[in-house]
This record gives C-alpha cells, structure tokens and sequence, in this order.
C-alpha cells in the first residue's frame, strides 16, 4: 500500500486566474502522485478553489487545522 501525500500553496496569480492553470497543474502532480504509489492526497482549499478539487475527485473532509488568532 502506498503513502499518503499533502499538497500546499497552490495558487494562481489574479490575472491568470479561470485559464485552467490550476487544473492542468493538478492533474500533473495527480498523475505524478498516482505513478509513485501514493493512496491519499491531502489538502485544504479556500471556498473558490473548493469546486475545481471536487471536480478532480477530492471529498470533504472534517478540517483537524486548529487555529489561534491573537
């Protein structure tokens, strides 16, 4: 059985944004994570990036991140 795997910081500058960059960046690592046994990707996603990580097949899960604002 293969690892788990996290993925951080994706992001697109404003001005590149709804051109389909995250996507095809994505479905890159994906295949990238999948051709090295990875059995789980993790990762938190902001509510407009929400539906692109549903489209590639990521569910909701409970958020464990806990937070303390000072």
């Amino acid at each position: 059985m293969g690892s788990g795997s996290q993925v951080f910081s994706v992001a697109t500058d404003p001005d590149a944004r709804r051109r389909g960059h995250a996507r095809a960046c994505m479905e890159a690592l994906l295949d990238w994570f999948r051709e090295r046994g990875a059995c789980r990707i993790r990762l938190t996603a902001t509510a407009q990036a929400e539906p692109l990580y549903a489209s590639l097949g990521f569910a909701r899960r409970p958020d464990p991140l806990l937070e303390l604002r000072l």
